[in-house]
């Protein structure tokens, strides 16, 4: 798959995302501006395609434009009815009750989820959550691929350790299986970078054959 398909099947171009929204393009230029939803995930400038987490790449195909995850129509549509000042807070609230409601069902301690949350707002208003999220609509699915890659980072050693101890290889392939349904497959101007080849594809494949 090249990238212009990628970007066809899962990413909208702006223009596209505003008309998705019901917004006009200056409007949603102005929520991104005020950070009060994702920026865009990728923008392509004719041989280069930029992301906030893998910076620019240079690619082969010449692509224009700026791409977002059409999920993402959701967190426009609560910024934009929001009071005029009051987006971006509107925004976060809702997103931080998902996810609190969320990371409280992973059993963490108030602290540690105080910390998280903190530590993931910037990851989503910066785009990165559309690009490695299955379902970047809501908070459960965030926080539900970041919970499974933390655990497979934890036992796996990042990928290095295809036989952890006190986990039989049917319940690490499961892991594996369920962090890949709920990440990206990435595009392929990133994929040999990507926690998906290191810790799905790679992994997967050491951890079957053993």
């Amino acid at each position: 798959m090249s990238l212009a398909q990628y970007l066809q099947q899962y990413f909208v171009e702006k223009s596209e995302f505003a008309a998705l929204a019901g917004l006009s393009v200056s409007r949603l230029e102005q929520l991104i501006d005020i950070k009060a939803i994702p920026s865009a995930t990728y923008i392509c400038d004719d041989d280069s395609v930029y992301s906030a987490i893998f910076g620019s790449t240079q690619i082969e195909t010449l692509l224009t434009g700026e791409y977002f995850r059409p999920e993402c129509v959701r967190w426009v549509h609560i910024a934009h009815q929001a009071p005029c000042g009051a987006e971006r807070a509107a925004v976060i609230t809702q997103l931080t009750k998902e996810f609190r409601a969320a990371l409280a069902s992973y059993g963490q301690s108030e602290q540690a989820v105080h910390a998280k949350i903190q530590s993931y707002l910037p990851y989503f208003f910066n785009g990165t959550f559309g690009l490695c999220v299955a379902d970047p609509s809501c908070g459960a699915s965030i926080i539900k691929k970041e919970m499974l890659q933390e655990k497979l980072i934890a036992i796996t050693d990042n990928g290095n350790v295809s036989s952890p101890v006190g986990t039989s290889k049917d319940a690490l392939l499961q892991l594996i299986d369920d962090y890949a349904a709920s990440a990206m497959p990435f595009s392929p101007a990133e994929y040999e970078r990507s926690s998906r080849k290191r810790l799905v594809d790679d992994l997967r494949s050491v951890v079957a054959a053993a």
